[in-house]
């Protein structure tokens, strides 16, 4: 037979609800396989031979399920969505007065979970009735529950002896309490809520696996003669007011008072640095609190761009050294700079408060010692080729890193443009000081063969500047001179040919032209003329590869009223596409 609908099983528990006055007690018995399709999930590999009490119940009731939960009997509960059941257990007491504990579950929609206090439990978790039994959830669509023994709880504090200033820890072991339940705790005795960091005595944590924990850390005040006080953790059910159930109690903790705080004096690891140098600052305590924050401020002839962080004041933290001891460290680091200033000196001053607090201690002077940049420049060769590349190494020590300098290419004899070069053709720049020890920086320049013989041989020398691409020298390379591999257009003709001639594929990029005119010597050819241009596309190379040539070579011939006739082929054809008038 196919499972029940929603509506059906929903149908089948309104039948139940209204005919419960027909049975002599809300709690019946039956085989579990009798009812299990009324369940919609069920935990697998169940016994569904088992005999079950089925509690019939109206939303909102008080049931009481002492024997059940005592003798541990399955039982399932046919909630609709929503419903809430209070389940009582307890016994009477002599004279017939009664204590009862209710524990109200809620049955969230039809089969999502079963809502206990602030948390939601699904199949096969643990829901802990206080100190009366547990219930393990083995199907929802109502509830099937299998009642187990009760569950326990213990609270363990770290210590039993705490300082102002320390935490000390709660650990809370229990069984049969379903992971993600919400435990709460109160603090009890002559401990007040002034006494505790977070300025409260009560609070929550959750359970995982049987385990929960949570720190209270102890206020420092400046009641120093208030002598020893101490206090108990409770730990509770359903609240952590005196309305939950006390479940467990810690041992008493007693918190020790410190008296007036003590620091000795500032400490420096030395007392002279070099730029890039770092130097650190002790202080001792004793009656200051793990964790407290101290605060320094500068003086003297140093400014804040002398620090790496840029600032003349700070804080640090006192770490414990023991129970009423602590020490606390702060790091200046010096700052490279491009100065050459001479020697600087300085004080820490260590405060409490704020950077402008109260001066606690001093320590002795500081000496900076300058370092002044040093710089150079090289480069892999003296004369380079056109069309080959020279390559410039910059070393530097001392400037700081994130710093940029500049570079000129200058000229030293004939001149120099950014058509002498190829991709990147810059003639200046800027680079990046990526570390204040010797740095290394590369910058390659590659020569463009541009088939023009120079009037006067061109050399160039590479110059490293700070400031700007204009501001001082620093340092220089050697004389760079740029050989011209030129020839003269028609020195290589052998009687039959004019060439051969190499030209740049420019792929239509301007600053990878070739002068054809002046390749071709067309100064001598006659203003008004006419000539033929063949390109051969045989191959790889088409108009678009030498655009940018043919476009100078067009405008050259225009500006003359020399008209051109372009033939492409892609055959090699060299004859028959001329067999055509020219204008």
């Amino acid at each position: 037979m196919p499972r029940p609908t929603s509506n059906e099983r929903i149908s089948f528990k309104n039948y139940l609800r209204a005919n419960k006055v027909k049975f002599t007690s809300g709690i019946q018995t039956c085989v579990l396989g009798e009812i299990q399709d009324v369940i919609l999930n069920i935990s697998s590999g169940i016994d569904t031979s088992q005999v079950t009490r089925l509690i019939i119940f109206d939303d909102g009731e008080r049931v009481g399920l002492s024997t059940v939960l005592e003798q541990q009997q399955l039982f399932y509960v046919p909630a609709l969505p929503n419903d809430s059941i209070i389940i009582g257990v307890g016994t009477d007491g002599d004279g017939g007065s009664k204590s009862y504990a209710g524990y109200k579950l809620k049955f969230v929609g039809d089969g999502q979970g079963i809502q206990y206090g602030d948390a939601t439990y699904g199949l096969n978790d643990v829901i802990g009735l206080g100190t009366h039994a547990s219930l393990t959830v083995l199907g929802l669509g109502g509830g099937l529950f299998q009642p187990g023994n009760p569950p326990t709880y213990s609270v363990t504090p770290s210590s039993t002896n705490v300082f102002e200033g320390s935490s000390v820890s709660f650990t809370v072991n229990t069984t049969n309490v379903g992971s993600g339940t919400t435990l709460f705790y109160n603090i009890v005795g002559t401990a007040s809520s002034t006494d505790f960091s977070d300025n409260s005595l009560t609070g929550d944590f959750t359970v995982n696996n049987n385990t929960g924990s949570f720190t209270k850390t102890i206020a420092i005040d400046a009641d120093y003669a208030e002598g020893t006080e101490a206090f108990i953790v409770r730990i509770l059910t359903g609240s952590s007011t005196n309305g939950g159930s006390v479940v467990a109690s810690s041992s008493t903790v007693f918190i020790q008072n410190l008296g007036a705080p003590e620091y000795s004096s500032v400490t420096p690891s030395t007392t002279t640095v070099n730029e890039g140098g770092s130097v650190n600052f002790t202080i001792n305590t004793v009656n200051v609190g793990a964790g407290t924050t101290l605060y320094f401020s500068t003086a003297g002839g140093v400014e804040a761009a002398d620090f790496s962080d840029n600032s003349l004041t700070g804080s640090f933290n006192v770490v414990s050294t023991g129970a009423t001891t602590g020490v606390a460290t702060a790091t200046r680091t010096i700052a490279y700079d491009l100065n050459d200033e001479g020697d600087e000196q300085f004080t820490l001053t260590v405060r409490t408060g704020s950077t402008t607090g109260t001066g606690i201690a001093t320590s002795p002077t500081i000496t900076v010692k300058n370092t002044a940049p040093s710089y150079s420049v090289t480069a892999d060769k003296t004369s380079v080729d056109e069309g080959e590349n020279v390559t410039f190494e910059i070393t530097t020590n001392g400037v700081p890193a994130g710093s940029t300098l500049y570079w000129t290419l200058t000229e030293i004899s004939g001149t120099i443009t950014q058509g002498d070069l190829n991709n990147p053709t810059a003639l200046s720049g800027g680079i990046s000081i990526n570390s204040s020890t010797n740095n290394v920086v590369s910058i390659t320049k590659s020569l463009k063969r541009d088939y023009t013989t120079e009037a006067v041989p061109e050399s160039v020398r590479f110059d490293l500047r700070t400031g700007s691409t204009s501001g001082p020298v620093v340092a220089s390379s050697p004389i760079i001179y740029f050989i011209d591999i030129s020839k003269t257009p028609g020195s290589e003709a052998d009687g039959l040919t004019f060439g051969p001639v190499q030209v740049n594929r420019d792929n239509g990029n301007a600053a990878n032209t070739s002068d054809w005119y002046t390749i071709c010597d067309l100064d001598n050819v006659p203003d008004g003329s006419s000539i033929a241009l063949f390109i051969d596309g045989s191959g790889s190379m088409t108009l678009g590869t030498v655009k940018a040539s043919y476009d100078l070579l067009v405008s050259k011939l225009a500006a003359r009223n020399i008209t051109i006739t372009t033939v492409t082929n892609t055959q090699e054809d060299w004859i028959t596409p001329f067999l055509v008038d020219l204008p």
